[in-house]
């Protein structure tokens, strides 16, 4: 039914990064991870991917690199789809890097997705809360030189030195073929609105969703592979500020399962379908009690089309928009790409 599904692993990220605020949760995630409860949400996830048997599933975590049975976790994940995205963020000792390189994992669905922030060490240094760059930078080449499997750089369009960026990544990684560029509207992982942030960056978002191919070109990227992303499919809501025809309302198009709660007594995930949500919102799921059959049940009954009104996206249908990006444009500084957007 669904064509991709996100699941959250259940287990500690070591990164501190100053845009998300998935780390507080490592505490509980640890825990859970002690006490064998960590299992049961990722049991659940495996039965929800085999109901639905979707084209493409997308990790995240916590840090899914770091979990002890992630090989043995994704060769069950690939029984039932084409394509698994893991999402790391490259913030581990280089011998844990060492290790990964020799696990056994299923490479030809693989593709490892990991967004990079600025690609600069001073900045990185400040949003990461210190990590050091040089180990980050080393994690990445391993990947991109070593791991068969498929590598995807999603980058954030808002960012004022967006082209920048690219440009010392490529200098810095020498990415080859077996890494794939894709876009990004805004980093939105800081379980926030930044509604501000949206507002201030509204005239890049408007000038670079007009040409996206065009704006990999001249960031020196041209001739190499780009994925349809959300970028592409919420172009027109961004444009015209109209959600009838979002491809994530009118067709079940993604289902994204998160941690929600877990402790000896109650063990909760949160679910939704659409990435652009107000963050406060979505349906809970409780581990052995409630029916997975309902989060398609609740797809197709609509209850969450109601929320749209309140979609993220819409943040960007303001002055500061197409009608006034040149005025913003003149005030903007490098200083605002700095926050979670």
């Amino acid at each position: 039914m669904f064509k991709y599904i996100r699941i959250q692993i259940v287990h500690p990220c070591r990164a501190k990064c100053a845009w998300c605020s998935t780390h507080k949760k490592n505490p509980t995630f640890q825990a859970l991870h002690d006490s064998g409860g960590a299992e049961d949400f990722h049991d659940t996830y495996l039965r929800v991917i085999e109901r639905y048997k979707p084209e493409e599933v997308f990790v995240s975590g916590g840090e899914p690199l770091l979990y002890p049975d992630i090989g043995e976790f994704l060769s069950e994940i690939a029984k039932h789809t084409n394509k698994i995205h893991v999402f790391t963020s490259y913030q581990f000792a280089t011998k844990v890097m060492d290790k990964i390189l020799e696990i056994d994992l299923p490479h030809d669905k693989i593709i490892l997705n990991h967004t990079p922030i600025y690609f600069e060490p001073d900045r990185w240094l400040k949003l990461t809360r210190g990590f050091p760059f040089e180990v980050y930078l080393e994690n990445v080449r391993k990947a991109v030189h070593n791991l068969p499997c498929q590598k995807r750089f999603k980058f954030i369009i808002n960012h004022s030195l967006f082209v920048e960026e690219v440009q010392r990544f490529q200098e810095l990684v020498e990415p080859n073929d077996t890494c794939e560029i894709s876009l990004k509207l805004m980093n939105d992982q800081g379980n926030g609105l930044v509604v501000d942030t949206m507002q201030r960056t509204a005239h890049r978002v408007f000038d670079r969703l007009e040409d996206l191919d065009g704006v990999l070109e001249n960031a020196g990227w041209a001739n190499k592979p780009r994925p349809t992303t959300s970028a592409d499919l919420v172009k027109h809501i961004v444009e015209t500020g109209d959600v009838s025809e979002c491809v994530y309302r009118n067709e079940p198009l993604e289902l994204r399962l998160a941690f929600y709660k877990g402790n000896d007594n109650k063990q909760v995930l949160k679910y939704r379908y659409c990435p652009y949500f107000p963050p406060d919102f979505g349906h809970k799921f409780h581990l052995g009690r409630d029916d997975i059959e309902k989060m398609g049940k609740n797809w197709k009954k609509g209850p969450f089309r109601d929320h749209c009104d309140r979609c993220r996206l819409l943040h960007y249908r303001t002055p500061c928009g197409q009608e006034g990006k040149k005025q913003e444009a003149d005030a903007t500084t490098n200083e605002d790409a700095t926050a979670p957007a």
